[in-house]
């Protein structure tokens, strides 16, 4: 049965699912839509073309799917939404905004954790099972992909692209696109340190994983022979054809990066 406090704001139109528990003081507009069993625990503000996947939990002062603060886009009507998955985690005081006519909308995968005093802006794409920790900046049409994790206070710059299972330290800003599978840090600018090796051993990696993404990484960064980077990994490309790692970090470099990969300091 779903539950909803007396002092909440409903308005007309907005769909609950099945089993919503909706706390003291949330509003929720009229074209929401909350998948069955999502909590919004208390001063919860959801608006615009908002949906929320089943299972869900929203803590308070949290504002989700208001319009975008990009200037180019400022009538409420052309905004294109917030989509956020199943079983997700928003922290405290997280925003979340709608997106705007330049893309399809504002995109959260299933299984995030988005932790206190977080910002996802306009257009941003994030995958599955990606973590933003404390204080996580994120400007608009940013795209992280599956497992990556934001330390505390990350600040990553509009268009850039993370990498997944890549791991960005605490208080770097990013303005380069992150590799796939790669721990980056830095201030002001994050740059490459190695692999994320306790990361993806976590995630069930094996150590012929782990060693073809090595050489991928140490033929991009480390250049002895004056060759350029495509050189180096067309040469690479033949050593590890027979991993899907390894070629998708490739992968990543040559097609999906807009940004550059950035510099290397203390790699391996």
């Amino acid at each position: 049965m779903t539950t909803i406090h007396p002092s909440a704001i409903i308005r007309d139109g907005a769909v609950l699912g099945a089993d919503c528990k909706i706390g003291p003081f949330c509003i929720v507009g009229p074209n929401v839509v909350l998948g069955d069993r999502v909590e919004l625990i208390s001063n919860v503000v959801i608006d615009g073309k908002t949906s929320i996947g089943d299972d869900s939990i929203v803590y308070p002062f949290a504002v989700l799917g208001v319009m975008s603060q990009d200037l180019k886009w400022q009538d409420e009507s052309t905004m294109t939404g917030l989509r956020i998955g199943k079983r997700c985690k928003i922290r405290e005081y997280v925003t979340i905004h709608s997106g705007t006519p330049a893309s399809d909308g504002t995109v959260i995968g299933d299984d995030c954790q988005i932790m206190v005093n977080a910002h996802v802006g306009h257009d941003c794409k994030v995958g599955n099972s990606v973590v933003m920790s404390n204080l996580v900046q994120v400007a608009g049409h940013v795209e992280v992909e599956d497992f990556a994790i934001l330390s505390g206070g990350v600040m990553v710059l509009q268009f850039a692209r993370i990498g997944r299972n890549a791991f960005v330290g605490g208080m770097s800003g990013v303005g380069n696109d992150i590799l796939p599978y790669a721990i980056y840090d830095g201030n002001p600018r994050a740059v490459y340190r190695t692999i994320n090796r306790v990361g993806l051993m976590r995630h069930g990696f094996t150590n012929e994983d782990l060693h073809a993404i090595h050489k991928v990484y140490s033929a991009v960064f480390n250049n002895t022979g004056g060759t350029t980077v495509l050189e180096r990994l067309a040469k690479i490309r033949k050593e590890v054809k027979n991993n899907k790692y390894a070629m998708d970090a490739i992968d990543f470099i040559e097609n999906r990066s807009k940004r550059g990969i950035g510099t290397s300091k203390n790699a391996e």
